[in-house]
């Protein structure tokens, strides 16, 4: 049988009205910056949007997979330095986080969701242990769990935005996001541990340049060279079990498609890390055996054209997983303890911090459009049809000063990309999505749209925020609404390695 992949995410944005973006960084944390259309002469890239395909690989070879030029990654900011505090058990304080946070649960009377008992510890003098910094240098979140590094630095700005927001909007289902990271997390290390066993583990949560690929491990297995990778099955959460099993394996099958690209022989993960001789995927299907049948069925396939390079693991054959969001955070807080200071909290590190990125900046376009007298009229919904099958989540809505409704998608960009799949991915998909969906869209909004605003994050790439700008116009056409994008920087202000000027 030939592999035969052909999946996209559908991401779907919605109207943008045109923000003024002149305006000079803030003593806050962020500066906004906008820079001109690009001239004609500078060309406008294709926007065919032709779906992947993976054929005859039964054969394969580097040429028929390019690899991209290796440029520099964009380099993380430094994280500020932590408080010193009397010496403490990281494993007591981590398991007194967690008492404290089911208390906070527990004295909500919304129910006691994450995201509630977050904003619900800002209230009054009983504040939550969140800023509680452990002699190693973890800190402890408002979820009981702990954090480092880039993470903790991260989560210590997204305290202090939460904290300016306080009041001006409904930032529950925005902030109630975090659980899926902390899983990420755990199916990563446990697939780490139950593959790798005794065997050294080598080059951890390693990044492959211009991709959004990080390789758990690389261990030897009586001589020979064997990678690690993990995917836990993402799919947001829906009354009806056919939309998380749909979406879940729509997913698995665009990361297998990029994953078989990355690892080809002689490939981009060979190129940077040296040649394998076995890649080993491991699969968290969170409980789903439709989602684990289908996969079975690519690996038969894959198996059989690339005869051997590549074996695949179901963690639920391997590790019991956790019961409940609460035990997975407890589970984590072991692992942080077992594993802070060693090679394998780069892992724990990266995808906290990875998920906070996307927070933060969620958070920042909601307080800039208020400050620029933006209405938010919705903030982290989810839209799904009339089955309850997940379709898109709407970042925010607002109603401008001007009275103008506009849907408005934050994309983290910070991971050095080439600017058309920046493009393709993160716009294109999400403009396909909303309009595809227009009428159901302005049905769940309550109001017809007049505009589409991604808000970007591009880190220290100027030249990407510029190539996006100069695609305002033909996106507006191609799509008949207009399209603008906004450019924060949102990381912590003291972690900054300056800022991009204004154009």
């Amino acid at each position: 049988m030939i592999l035969h992949l052909l999946v996209w995410f559908s991401a779907c944005p919605a109207p943008a009205a045109q923000v003024e973006a002149r305006i000079a960084p803030r003593a806050g944390g962020y500066g906004v910056y906008a820079l001109p259309r690009l001239a004609p002469s500078l060309g406008t890239p294709s926007l065919s949007l032709a779906a992947p395909s993976l054929t005859g690989l039964s054969s394969p070879s580097p040429a028929a997979v390019p690899i991209p030029t290796l440029t520099p990654a964009v380099v993380p900011m430094a994280p500020a330095g932590m408080p010193a505090v009397a010496p403490v058990s990281v494993q007591e304080a981590l398991q007194q986080g967690l008492e404290r946070y089911g208390q906070a649960q527990s004295a909500d009377p919304s129910g006691g969701s994450g995201a509630a008992a977050i904003q619900g510890l800002y209230e009054g003098e009983s504040r939550s242990p969140g800023l509680q910094a452990l002699d190693d240098g973890v800190l402890v979140n408002d979820e009981g769990v702990g954090v480092f590094g880039k993470a903790a630095a991260y989560y210590k700005e997204i305290r202090r935005t939460v904290e300016r927001l306080k009041g001006r909007a409904d930032l529950s289902e925005s902030l109630d996001v975090m659980d899926d990271a902390y899983g990420d997390v755990w199916a990563k290390l446990k697939a780490v541990e139950a593959i790798a066993q005794s065997r050294q583990i080598e080059q951890h949560n390693t990044h492959l340049e211009e991709s959004l690929t990080w390789v758990d491990g690389v261990m030897r297995d009586h001589g020979r060279s064997v990678a690690i990778h993990t995917h836990r099955v993402f799919f947001h959460r829906s009354p009806n079990p056919q939309s998380e099993i749909a979406e879940g394996i729509r997913r698995t099958d665009k990361y297998l498609y990029d994953v078989l690209k990355q690892f080809v022989r002689n490939g981009h993960a060979e190129k940077a890390m040296g040649q394998f001789q076995e890649v080993v995927l491991a699969f968290d299907t969170r409980g789903y055996q439709e989602i684990k049948a289908h996969l079975r069925g690519r690996e038969a396939e894959i198996t059989k054209a690339f005869k051997g390079r590549y074996r695949f693991v179901y963690l639920d054959d391997l590790v019991t997983p956790p019961a409940s969001p609460e035990a997975m955070r407890a589970e984590l807080n072991a692992l942080t303890e077992k594993y802070r200071g060693k090679g394998l909290d780069k892992i724990i590190e990266g995808v906290i911090y990875s998920r906070y990125v996307g927070l933060l900046l969620e958070l920042k376009t909601v307080e800039h459009l208020l400050d620029s007298g933006y209405r938010i009229l919705q903030s982290g919904r989810e839209l799904f049809d009339a089955e309850k099958k997940y379709i898109t989540e709407l970042d925010t809505v607002v109603l401008s000063p001007e009275g103008k409704v506009i849907v408005v998608e934050a994309k983290s960009a910070r991971v050095q990309l080439p600017p058309e799949e920046v493009l393709k991915d993160k716009v294109i998909a999400k403009l396909d999505c909303y309009l595809k969906n227009r009428a159901l869209l302005e049905k769940f909004i309550g109001k017809s749209f007049d505009e589409v605003l991604f808000s970007f994050d591009v880190g220290r790439q100027p030249e990407l925020a510029e190539f996006l700008k100069g695609r305002e116009a033909e996106l507006s056409r191609r799509y008949g609404v207009p399209v603008r994008f906004l450019f924060l920087e949102t990381g912590p202000a003291q972690g900054r390695q300056g800022k991009h000027k204004k154009k």
